[in-house]
C-alpha cells in the first residue's frame, strides 16, 4: 500500500507539472512560454531524480521560469531556426526529382537525426552544469557519442512515447510534457554520471 500511495503521488505530481508547463507556456503566448517553462519543468524534475522530492513545485518553477525566459528563449529559437532549416532541406531533398540532389536526403537525413539527438540534451545540459550557449551546444554534440547505447536508447523511448501521445492525444494535457522531460532527464543523468566516472578514471591515471 505504501508504494501505491508513493506512486500514485508521484503520478499527480508529474500532472501537476505538465498543467504548470502549458498554463505558463500560454502566458507567454505559447512560443514565448514554451521554451521557459520546458526549462524549469526539466529543473524539477531533475531535483526529483537526484532525490529531491519534497521541492516545492510552483515556487520553484515559477522562479526558474522568470530567471531563464530571456536565455531560453534564445536558445529554443536558435535550435528552431537550425530544426526547420534542416526539415526544408530534408523536404526538398525528397521531392525533387533529380539524382545528385535526391543523393542528399540521406545525409540531410543523418544530420537531422543527430541534430534531434543533440536538441534533447541542450536543456539537461544548461540545468545541470550551467554552461554558457556555445558550451552547451558543443558538450550536448560530445555527449551523444559518450555513451551511444543510451543516446539510442533516449531516442527509441522519446519515440514511442511521441507514438503514443499522438495515438491518444488525451495524454498530452495530462502528461505529454512533464513525461517528455521526465525520460529525457532521466537518461541524460545515466549519460552525466558516465562522463563523471570516465573523468575519475582520468584523473586517477593522471595522478598515477
Amino acid at each position: 500500500m505504501e508504494r501505491v500511495y508513493y506512486l500514485a503521488e508521484f503520478v499527480l505530481r508529474v500532472v501537476y507539472l505538465n498543467i504548470l508547463v502549458i498554463v505558463f507556456s500560454l502566458l507567454g503566448l505559447i512560443f514565448f512560454g514554451f521554451f521557459p517553462a520546458m526549462t524549469a519543468a526539466f529543473y524539477i524534475v531533475r531535483k526529483w531524480l537526484t532525490g529531491y522530492s519534497d521541492i516545492k513545485i510552483t515556487k520553484h518553477f515559477y522562479k526558474v521560469f522568470k530567471k531563464e525566459f530571456f536565455k531560453s528563449n534564445g536558445v529554443g529559437l536558435l535550435l528552431t531556426m537550425i530544426g526547420l532549416l534542416l526539415y526544408i532541406n530534408l523536404t526538398i531533398a525528397d521531392m525533387i526529382n533529380h539524382s545528385l540532389v535526391h543523393l542528399s536526403y540521406f545525409p540531410i537525413l543523418t544530420v537531422f537525426v543527430l541534430f534531434l539527438c543533440l536538441s534533447l540534451f541542450v536543456i539537461p545540459i544548461y540545468i545541470h552544469f550551467r554552461s554558457s550557449l556555445l558550451s552547451v551546444i558543443k558538450h550536448a554534440f560530445l555527449l551523444l557519442f559518450v555513451d551511444p547505447l543510451n543516446t539510442l536508447l533516449l531516442l527509441i523511448t522519446v519515440s514511442i512515447f511521441c507514438m503514443i501521445m499522438k495515438t491518444i492525444p488525451g495524454f498530452i494535457p495530462v502528461c505529454g510534457l512533464s513525461g517528455l522531460a521526465l525520460i529525457v532527464m532521466h537518461f541524460s543523468l545515466k549519460t552525466f554520471e558516465k562522463v563523471t566516472i570516465i573523468q575519475g578514471i582520468e584523473r586517477k591515471e593522471v595522478t598515477l
